[in-house]
C-alpha cells in the first residue's frame, strides 16, 4: 500500500551566527588533526569467517517477482488476450469513442462506422455500430472480400500454424447476418483461419454472445482479426476477444512466458505495479474492485502513467491465480487514495482499500 507522510520540522535554541561559525571551525580543525594522526599510525586488518558454522541461511521468501504494468507488459504481454481495446471503450463513455487500433475495411461509399451507448453491458455501454451500404448483385456492389473492421492487436497478432484460437464476440443486427470471422496477415492477403457467422433476421435481433474456434493453417507474427461481409445492413459489435486455446495452466496467461516465470522459482509475486496503481490522477488510478468479475463487465481505465488504455482483463483475480499457479505468495498493491498529483482525505480512503 502506498504510504502517506508530511514534512517534520525540528526546532531548538539559537545563539547567533558568531558562536555557530566558531564552533564549526573548531570541530573541523579537530577532525583534521585526528585524521592526520591516524594516517601516520594506520594499521588495520579485516577477518572474514566464511565457515559453514558462521553462515546464516537466507530466507527462501527473499526471492520473487516484482511485476509492473509498463509498455503492455501485462495487457498485450503476459496476458494472452490478442485484441487491443476489445470493447471500443478507449475513449470513455463519450461518443464518438476512440476505437483505435480498430480500423475500417472499405471506404465510405460502402461502409460507415460510429459508436453509441447501446451495449448490453451496463458498465461498458459503448458499442460499435457498422452500417454496410453495399450489397451483392445490386448497383452498389461490395468490393471483393467484403467490407468490415479489423484489429491488429498489440503490434500485430502472433498466429501460429496448428494452434487453435478462441474468438468471442457480441453481435446485434436489424436483419439477417452473413459475416466472415477470420485471422489474416496484416495486409489482409494471407488467410490463416476463418469461420462463417450466419443467421436469419431473428438470430441477432438482441445482443448475442458468439464463440468460435479457429485453427490456424499458417504462421504469421504480424496478423489481425477481421469481420467482413458483403451484405447490406446495420450491425453492432461489442467485447471482441481472441485468445489462444492453450494457455499457461489453462488460466489465460501466455504459456511460454508463464513457464519462464515458473522456472525462476519465485517465492512471491508483487502486482500490479507502483506508479500504475497510483496513476497520474486519481480518476485514472488502478481500482482493484473494478478488475474482478466477468471480463465483459470490467469498465477498464486509462493508464495515464504509461499513456495507454487497459480493459483490465488482467485483473486482481487473475494475478491471484497466477501466484497460485507459480506456488508463490501474492503481494498485492492497492491504491489508498493518493496519486502523483492529487489525493483524498485520510478519512475517505475506505472505498479504495475495502475488501
Amino acid at each position: 500500500m502506498w504510504g502517506r507522510g508530511r514534512d517534520m520540522g525540528i526546532q531548538g535554541g539559537y545563539s547567533g551566527p558568531g558562536v555557530f561559525l566558531c564552533a564549526l571551525f573548531l570541530l573541523s580543525a579537530s577532525c583534521r588533526c585526528s585524521a592526520l594522526e591516524l594516517d601516520a599510525n594506520l594499521a588495520a586488518s579485516l577477518t572474514v569467517d566464511a565457515t559453514p558454522q558462521s553462515s546464516r541461511k537466507m530466507p527462501a521468501n527473499m526471492f520473487g517477482i516484482d511485476f509492473e504494468e509498463i509498455n503492455h507488459s501485462g495487457a498485450g504481454g503476459l496476458w494472452a488476450e490478442l485484441v487491443s481495446n476489445r470493447g471500443f471503450e478507449a475513449g470513455g463513455l463519450s461518443t464518438p469513442s476512440d476505437i483505435d487500433p480498430w480500423d475500417v475495411i472499405g471506404n465510405e461509399t460502402y461502409i460507415t462506422l460510429s459508436t453509441d451507448l447501446t451495449s448490453c453491458f451496463s458498465r461498458n455501454e459503448v458499442a460499435l455500430r457498422m452500417e454496410v451500404l453495399c450489397d451483392n448483385g445490386k448497383a452498389n456492389t461490395c468490393p471483393t472480400g467484403g467490407v468490415g473492421i479489423y484489429n491488429p492487436g498489440y503490434w500485430g497478432m502472433n498466429i501460429e500454424k496448428g494452434k487453435t484460437y478462441k474468438v468471442i464476440l457480441h453481435v446485434r443486427s436489424l436483419g439477417s447476418v452473413n459475416f466472415s470471422v477470420s485471422l489474416r496477415s496484416s495486409d489482409g492477403l494471407q488467410s490463416l483461419a476463418s469461420a462463417p457467422l450466419i443467421s436469419d433476421a431473428l438470430g441477432f435481433s438482441k445482443w448475442t454472445k458468439v464463440e468460435l474456434l479457429l485453427q490456424s493453417g499458417g504462421t504469421n507474427s504480424n496478423s489481425r482479426i477481421q469481420l467482413t461481409t458483403t451484405k447490406k445492413g446495420v450491425y453492432w459489435f461489442d467485447q471482441v476477444s481472441v485468445m489462444p486455446l492453450e494457455t499457461y495452466k489453462g488460466h489465460g496467461f501466455r504459456k511460454e512466458l508463464g513457464s519462464m516465470l515458473e522456472n525462476l522459482e519465485p517465492r512471491f509475486i508483487r502486482f500490479p505495479g507502483g506508479d500504475y496503481v497510483k496513476g497520474g490522477r486519481l480518476r485514472n488510478a488502478f481500482r482493484w474492485r473494478e478488475t474482478i468479475g466477468p471480463w465483459e463487465e470490467r469498465s477498464g481505465h486509462f493508464n495515464d502513467i504509461w499513456d495507454y488504455w487497459t480493459d483490465d482483463g488482467l485483473g486482481f483475480f487473475e494475478f491471484l491465480q497466477l501466484a497460485e499457479d507459480l506456488g508463490a505468495s501474492p503481494v498485492w498493491v492497492v491504491n489508498n487514495g493518493i496519486s502523483k498529483s492529487d489525493q483524498v482525505d485520510t478519512a475517505s480512503i475506505l472505498p479504495f482499500v475495502k475488501a
